[in-house]
């Protein structure tokens, strides 16, 4: 059986010889479509390879680092921190909290008050929230981890986002601390026999280094990046006048590498950062090359230091001719006591952050945003006059502490 259908007649049958002779014509005359150029083998080959290559510098540098645990914790941090919260104000659990414990950490603030370590994400979550039992705490953080000890008292506790990973008392009142981003800590101490103790934990808690200052009482104290060496300054009297001797170590020796001095000033906080260390005083700020012992300096000429924010080798300062209120000179130094950026202040300032290639500057009752090199002014913000300190959470907003919650503002 036939199924019925259209049929086309063929040229063959119909067609007329000049329409057949054109179409052919139009055919040969279409422009033949370029093959693709195929992209040669050996640049594949060799993007592999460069890539290999990057990863595995990567690595290198970061193996210390880059542990099953290190990563899981860095996975379970990002996943806590997912999600958002009521906005900002938030109070600040346990009242009242210290200047010098309020930061700003991959964009959280986080804030140690008198009965707990909290943090709160950018719209106000709370991803982190610690008791602890320290009577005058203090905050280090690094890596991810968060070391809070008592001033003056004994307790101290390394802590994540996630879990808990030492709880623990020291035999000898504790003085000041420093945390590593490998996960080492240090704890400077009252030794009963001598000065100071420095004692160095391994990330499981056990103890790694110890040595006795028999001179000099320690003030502050940083690690390198793997916890293997550390840094040391020791305030003593010499000829009627302060002096601070710093010390360089490497943990596998049992003396230090070298020591330095600096006259008439006391260090109060210490960072090292690649193979510099910089230190901030009451009178000087120092910066150490870790590797040859060379030390730089800046004098402030009898100026007062009111406020300053170390970041790595980078350190921002406010210093004053007056000693409540007026005019400041605000300096930042980028490992080198030269400053790179240089602002006078009509008003006292309080409270001073770096974020990347922004200064912020807390003065009169206001936020007010610069440009690291150029100095140039990027905004204000009314704040009021009950913000104690600062911290830049990205280049245009900041959070502020006040007296029993945090905020958040933009600057612009």
């Amino acid at each position: 059986m036939e199924h019925k259908g259209k049929r086309f007649p063929s040229f063959q049958e119909h067609g007329d010889d000049e329409e057949i002779n054109l179409l052919k014509n139009k055919k040969k005359s279409r422009p033949q479509k370029k093959k693709a150029q195929r992209v040669p083998r050996w640049i594949y080959r060799v993007s592999l390879i460069l890539l290999a290559t990057v990863l595995a510098l990567v690595w290198w540098f970061n193996r210390e680092n880059l542990t099953v645990e290190n990563i899981s914790d860095w996975f379970q941090a990002r996943l806590v921190g997912m999600g958002v919260g009521d906005g900002y104000p938030v109070s600040i659990p346990g009242g009242e909290t210290e200047a010098g414990n309020f930061l700003s950490v991959d964009k959280e603030a986080v804030v140690v008050s008198n009965t707990a370590l909290t943090a709160w994400n950018s719209t106000g979550k709370e991803t982190l929230s610690v008791q602890h039992a320290c009577s005058q705490p203090a905050v280090r953080q690094a890596g991810g981890r968060f070391l809070v000890y008592s001033i003056g008292g004994t307790g101290y506790q390394l802590e994540t986002h996630t879990r808990s990973l030492i709880r623990e008392n020291t035999e000898e009142k504790i003085v000041t601390g420093a945390l590593s981003a490998d996960g080492r800590f240090a704890l400077v101490t009252q030794a009963e026999d001598y000065a100071s103790r420095l004692t160095v934990y391994l990330r499981d808690g056990s103890v790694q280094y110890e040595y006795d200052f028999s001179q000099s009482y320690i003030t502050a104290v940083a690690l390198n990046s793997s916890g293997t060496k550390g840094f040391a300054a020791g305030v003593s009297a010499k000829d009627g006048g302060l002096v601070s001797t710093l010390y360089v170590f490497d943990f596998n020796q049992e003396k230090p590498v070298y020591t330095l001095s600096a006259a008439d000033t006391m260090i109060l906080e210490a960072q090292w950062s690649g193979n510099k260390i910089c230190a901030v005083g009451d009178q000087k700020t120092l910066w150490v090359d870790a590797g040859s012992g060379a030390m730089e300096e800046y004098d402030y000429g009898g100026k007062q230091l009111t406020a300053y924010h170390l970041e790595g080798s980078r350190v921002l300062l406010s210093v004053s001719s007056h000693s409540i209120s007026g005019a400041c000179t605000v300096l930042e130094f980028r490992g080198t006591a030269k400053p790179a950026t240089q602002l006078e202040v009509s008003s006292s300032v309080k409270s001073v952050s770096i974020y990347g290639e922004t200064l912020a500057v807390l003065s009169g009752g206001q936020v007010e945003a610069f440009s690291s090199g150029t100095g140039k002014s990027l905004g204000t913000c009314q704040v009021g006059g009950d913000v104690r300190a600062i911290a830049l959470m990205d280049e245009s907003q900041v959070y502020l502490l006040g007296v029993s919650e945090v905020r958040q503002q933009k600057i612009g």
